[in-house]
């Protein structure tokens, strides 16, 4: 564009050049053909007029003559020629006298001189009216090469911005855009699950660099499902031996539970009469005990398989199944008085079976924390907050101390004495994994002797937690 740009300008100046120059011999043509006319003038009439007239026309001639010279060499050439043309002519004239009277010998010879100086006068001028005509020639030519030139350079220039930009699109190609949908591939390949592919860019600029992070963060990701892999075989080696542990649990300590139980209520109902007080008291304390600990095993159970089992997303009526729930507990102590308050149409998407242990293990312990309460109430309900559903079960039973709130979710964690309320202190954990396993954080509020509210809130599934089985999801 540059070049492009300086030939035109040059070009410009040479045109203005050539019409100047065209123009400055048309007047050099002009001014010859008025001496012409004056000198035809002055030889046929010889009057003193015509000679203060080639006097002036002469002026001018010098005047133009006299120029400083802008063109090539050629054309300084024939301005010098002018230039030489014009004075002889012009001492010619000067030469060529006035007609006298009656010819004589002697000026016989005289007009024969002067009629060769006229003549030669003529050729000189005639000669000098060529090279005029020869420099506007000039002049045309030399536009038209210039014009010729501006042709040939600018389409050589844009032969040239063709090529270069030709050859910048190629390379562009070549190391930007391919380079990039590579990656764009190669992205693709690895969000398909294909950790094996790789780039192996070897230019050294930044795309050839990301290329190369790239590389490595799929060598990194194949490392880590390898070791995850290898985690993943060593956890379901562990789950097969917890599962046989549950079993052995289950079954072989089962087994010396009920005999303990079996053996103390045998002796009790067989020799109770024998023993004294101390001794059934103790009695009874092994089958308390042994009782317990079966209690233990079967929470310990539940909570290895709310941890293990396989969520079915459905959709699931909270309110229906709060109703069916207080109507069992309700069933359990006939002579209690407590005020229900289930809102109606609280439906989640979640796994009926791990929400009705959630839900049973919360009204539990609302019912068990209103024993001691005249006026015992028990609301479940739903609220807006930010977007999302917020579900909750409230009470106005023995509440808690929120000093204590951060032993509430553990396993056998406990915040009142067995004696008060009995339990083993694992509903709350198993509430707790059931609303983790939904994604569905759990929090507490609670005065001591004031009662106790739990709520969890209603995420639903988003398509990033839809992809979590995706193989890099």
């Amino acid at each position: 564009m540059v070049l492009i740009a300086a030939s035109i300008a040059w070009a410009n100046a040479q045109v203005s050049a050539a019409v100047e120059q065209r123009r400055h011999s048309g007047e050099i043509a002009l001014a010859l053909n008025d001496m012409r006319m004056v000198s035809f003038e002055y030889l046929l009439n010889r009057r003193e007029r015509a000679r203060l007239q080639e006097q002036a026309v002469w002026q001018r001639l010098e005047g133009l003559l006299s120029q400083p010279d802008t063109g090539d060499e050629a054309t300084a050439r024939a301005l010098r020629a002018l230039r030489a043309n014009g004075e002889a002519s012009h001492n010619l004239f000067v030469e060529v006298g006035p007609t006298r009277g009656p010819a004589s010998a002697g000026d016989d010879i005289q007009r024969r001189f002067e009629t060769q100086l006229s003549n030669r006068l003529l050729i000189i001028q005639q000669r000098g009216l060529v090279d005029a005509a020869q420099l506007i020639e000039s002049a045309g030519a030399r536009i038209d090469e210039t014009q010729r030139r501006v042709v040939f350079v600018t389409a050589s220039g844009l032969a040239l911005m063709a090529l270069i930009t030709g050859a910048a699109v190629w390379i562009f190609r070549r190391d930007v855009l391919s380079p990039i949908a590579r990656l764009e591939h190669a992205t693709r390949e690895v969000a398909a699950g294909n950790l094996d592919f790789e780039l192996n860019v070897d230019s050294a600029d930044e795309i050839g660099e990301t290329a190369r992070h790239f590389d490595a963060m799929t060598r990194a990701l194949r490392d880590s499902f390898s070791r995850l892999e290898l985690s993943n075989r060593e956890l379901t080696s562990l789950n097969s031996e917890l599962e046989s542990f549950s079993y052995s649990v289950s079954h072989d300590l089962r087994s010396p539970l009920r005999s303990m139980d079996g053996f103390s209520m045998a002796l009790l109902e067989d020799y109770g009469d024998k023993l004294d007080d101390e001794a059934r008291d103790s009695l009874q304390r092994i089958r308390g005990a042994s009782q317990r600990m079966g209690r233990l095993i079967d929470e310990l159970l539940g909570l290895a398989r709310v941890t293990r089992a396989e969520l079915r997303i459905q959709a699931v009526d909270i309110s229906a199944m709060a109703r069916e729930i207080a109507a069992g507990l309700a069933k359990t102590q006939p002579e209690r008085r407590v005020r229900w308050d289930i809102e109606e149409g609280i439906t989640v998407q979640a796994d009926r079976e791990l929400m009705q242990i959630a839900l049973q293990n919360l009204l539990d312990n609302a019912w068990k924390f209103t024993g001691k309460t005249a006026d015992a109430a028990i609301h479940v309900g739903q609220r807006e907050e930010e977007g999302d559903r917020i579900c909750f079960v409230s009470d106005n039973g023995a509440g808690f101390d929120m000093a204590y709130a951060e032993r509430l979710f553990g396993a056998f964690q406990r915040l009142h004495h067995e004696s008060d309320f009995p339990g083993t202190g694992v509903g709350l954990a198993i509430v707790q994994r059931v609303l983790r396993r939904h994604g569905w954080p759990l929090w507490a509020q609670a005065s001591l002797g004031r009662g106790a509210s739990f709520f969890f809130r209603i995420q639903e599934p988003t398509d990033d937690r839809r992809e979590q089985s995706h193989p890099v999801g």
